[in-house]
């Protein structure tokens, strides 16, 4: 066998992904099949002697082995704390987070009461920030939670991916203890390097700019705009924004041109910058898909130093390997499995997809330069997306497809923009006084610029991206392994795969285009998994209306607009006078522009109604009521009192009151007072209600309180488990479902 690490290195990754995906107890039961399949391969004399289906069982069995020891032993004893109040005392061991109005710290926790052991990490959140940086020690008591999500790739198994097993915020009543660093490690000086890169660029560049520098050098997303994100996600090219192979690749070609400027020869070149990519490993946190990229440098780097050839598809294995046994659960960091499998595609498809472009493409000899270099561009485009395809469609919903053409428009420039912003920051550091990081930081802030620009323009293109958020896409994905199983078999290698590859294409085509003309006429309502508030999302062939914007991040409402692929916003509405809903309406509006923006008069005057008012084709501010209708068979009337407003909304024939805690339900009509549902923020349903069924939206601390009392009721509830989606067609006819 010539590759027995390649072997492994898929199994384990694809079996921990797998355990990641359905949970431990799952992962149990599956250890002893491939357990049994292995005793049954190493009894047959056929399959022991061909020793990969011997080998294949091992290391799945192995993977399912760990996982389930590892939540055993690290994940489940701290989830025991949920709910808890503790004293405890810890270590801050990253930078400090400031988002959404809130700081952000994550804590080992080296001592704590009770009997769980210490030694796990928590995401521990304060309103006021902290003096605290890295190894500054916290102490005092918090109440512990579990982070939202259950099994599958959710964000308590991302979470668990980084060590963090709990989240937890201070005790109202007493204040935390924070004291100076008494030990200084070597990663302290790393996460300080980091502080002062990112301050450096911010020093240099306007703030969009800046932000924009940081987020593709250091993967540095806190201070990056929602729009933004969203640009980059809708465009394809997220990748930009996590710090993987690209990145790496650069910054260890700039390191290895710089020293061989000064001289340094060949041995102590390659030295100097293994150093220096173990050093951006650091300075970047070791996160998976730059500990990934970082191991397979550093393989290739030492490859000829011990007369050996590189081998991409051992480095890649290799690398997979030790990150999964460092931690079990990083199958599931969806960032580690998308540059994981974007590579793979690399590897084993950007030559050949370049070469057949070149052949149709490349016959003009005048432009022959320059078509190879978009050929270029797009093979290794098109390889990343095909072979990550099977984790970004069941995990974002969304296809993009202007992809091939930003990664041509964008890339390039990109990479540019990292060195700049790299020699900019390092610059700035050594020789503040010399200003010779200014030609540089211009360069770099001048292609950020356009970066940010070509993104938005892409982004907004008719149809830049596809919504395929439906259960057939699993379907599709368990069909395409098949159909290559199948090509393999029969093709007694891989002949097949290129008419496979077709065939699932095709599929997959047919299946946006059916599961679109299945929608027609369908009107979605969506009642966002949002916390303490209310926010809903009217949508219906690529239009949309949102109804309440009281949620704890904008992107929530953005990802459901751009799930259900809206293309235009026709009604914002705000319910309350809450500084989160004014912050979310805009950003909505910022990135939808609704043609009618409406909200209560007496608040148009905070100025980020103003902001989302100006962005507005028609913004209407109402004293008590107000009444709208559009697609022909939606209509929204709002009632207001002194700091809130109700919503009754009518469509296919039922009637949906959306009453906000604060609201004085004596207000409102008598016609209003019998809904069919009604959609709510508090625990308790007002005596003055009668719907026929309710649904709360709570946060999931606010639903545990009152679990008994929400469940007396005929109720749905968000609460952490995902957004609740009711389909409407025809009169009176819904379906309903909930999306995670």
């Amino acid at each position: 066998m010539k590759r027995p690490l390649v072997l492994v290195g898929f199994c384990v990754l694809l079996t921990l992904a797998a355990a990641a995906f359905f949970g431990a107890e799952t992962a149990r039961v599956l250890f002893w099949i491939c357990l049994g399949g292995f005793c049954v391969t190493v009894a047959v004399g056929k399959t022991r002697c061909a020793v990969a289906f011997p080998l294949a069982f091992a290391s799945c069995a192995a993977a399912f082995a760990a996982f389930c020891c590892y939540d055993c032993f690290a994940v489940e004893p701290p989830r025991t704390l949920d709910g808890k109040t503790e004293a405890f005392s810890g270590t801050v061991c990253e930078l400090p987070e400031h988002r959404d109005g809130r700081w952000y710290y994550t804590v080992r926790v080296d001592s704590l009461g009770g009997n769980v052991p210490s030694g796990f990490k928590v995401r521990l959140t304060s309103q006021n920030g902290l003096e605290a940086g890295p190894y500054s020690r916290i102490s005092g008591k918090a109440h512990f939670f579990l982070p939202p999500g259950g099994e599958g790739f959710s964000s308590r198994g991302y979470y668990a991916s980084k060590g963090i097993m709990m989240f937890a915020y201070p005790e109202e009543y007493s204040g935390l203890t924070v004291a100076q660093p008494v030990e200084k490690p070597p990663y302290y000086y790393a996460l300080r390097l980091r502080e002062k890169l990112i301050g450096a660029v911010k020093a240099l560049l306007p703030e969009k700019e800046a932000s924009l520098v940081n987020g593709v050098l250091l993967g540095e997303k806190g201070s990056l705009s929602q729009s933004l994100v969203d640009d980059f996600r809708a465009n394809g090219i997220s990748h930009l924004l996590c710090v993987s192979g690209l990145h790496m690749s650069t910054i260890s070609q700039l390191l290895i041109l710089v020293l061989l400027f000064f001289h340094v020869p060949k041995r102590p070149a390659v030295a100097l910058t293994a150093a220096g990519i173990f050093g951006f490993m650091a300075v970047t946190c070791f996160v998976p898909s730059v500990t990934r990229s970082g191991i397979m440098c550093l393989l290739f780097l030492a490859a000829p130093m011990f007369s050996r050839d590189a081998d991409p598809l051992n480095s890649l294995c290799t690398a997979g390997i030790l990150i999964c046994l460092q931690n079990p659960y990083s199958g599931a960091d969806v960032g580690f499995l998308l540059s994981f499998s974007a590579t793979l595609g690399l590897i084993l498809c950007a030559g050949p997809i370049t070469a057949s472009l070149n052949k149709i493409f490349g016959r003009i000899r005048l432009l022959g330069p320059v078509v190879r270099a978009v050929d270029a561009v797009l093979g290794t485009s098109l390889a990343a997306m095909l072979f990550t395809l099977p984790v970004v469609l069941p995990e974002f919903g969304l296809l993009s497809a202007v992809a091939p053409l930003a990664n041509v428009l964008i890339l390039v420039p990109s990479t540019l923009l990292m060195s700049f912003g790299a020699a900019a920051a390092v610059l700035e550091i050594l020789l503040p006084a010399t200003y010779l990081s200014r030609p540089f930081a211009l360069v770099a802030g001048l292609l950020a610029r356009y970066v940010r620009s070509c993104a938005a323009w892409l982004a907004h293109l008719p149809n830049a991206c596809i919504s395929v958020s439906d259960g057939w896409v699993m379907l599709w994905l368990a069909g395409t392994f098949v159909l290559f199983g199948a090509a393999l078999v029969l093709g007694s290698g891989k002949k097949l795969f290129p008419q496979a590859a077709c065939l699932s294409v095709i599929v997959l085509l047919a299946g946006i285009f059916s599961f679109q003309i299945a929608n027609h006429d369908v009107t979605c309502f969506t009642v966002l998994d949002a916390g303490d508030g209310i926010s809903i999302a009217l949508t219906r062939e690529r239009h949309a209306a949102v109804i309440g914007c009281d949620s704890y991040s904008s992107g929530k409402i953005i990802s459901c607009l751009q799930k259900e692929n809206a293309g235009k916003l026709d009604c914002l509405e705000l319910l309350t006078q809450g500084r989160e809903e004014f912050t979310c309406a805009s950003d909505v509006a910022a990135r939808f522009r609704p043609v009618f923006f409406t909200a209560q008069q007496n608040s148009m005057a905070d100025s980020f109604v103003c902001r989302a008012g100006q962005q507005s084709t028609r913004s209407i501010g109402f004293q008590s009521s107000e009444d709208m209708s559009f697609w022909n068979s939606v209509r929204v009337e709002a009632e207001a009192s002194e700091k809130s407003c109700a919503a009754r909304i009518t469509v296919g024939g039922l009637t949906f009151l959306v009453c906000p805690r604060k609201f004085d339900c004596g207000k409102l009509p008598n016609s209003w007072r019998n809904p069919d549902f009604l959609i709510t923020d508090s625990s308790e349903v007002n005596s003055l209600l009668c719907p026929a069924v309710t649904i709360f939206s709570l946060d999931r601390r606010t639903l545990g309180k009152s679990a008994t009392d929400v469940k007396r009721c005929r109720a749905f509830w968000t609460g952490g488990y995902g957004n609740l989606v009711l389909k409407l067609k025809g009169n009176r006819v819904l379906s309903v479902g909930r999306e995670t």
